[in-house]
């Protein structure tokens, strides 16, 4: 039973931070393709 439960303790630890970490992860994504346009500009300028 402890060791159930110190599992159960330690997902509902992980999985919030797996989530912010994917979401911090596609936010530096979105800035950078926001910031750095995908080659759109310069395949235009070539």
């Amino acid at each position: 039973m402890t060791n159930v439960g110190l599992a159960l303790k330690l997902m509902a630890m992980a999985l919030p931070a797996m989530f912010g970490v994917i979401l911090l992860f596609m936010a530096i994504i979105i800035v950078l393709t926001h910031l750095f346009p995908a080659g759109e500009e310069r395949g235009e300028g070539e």
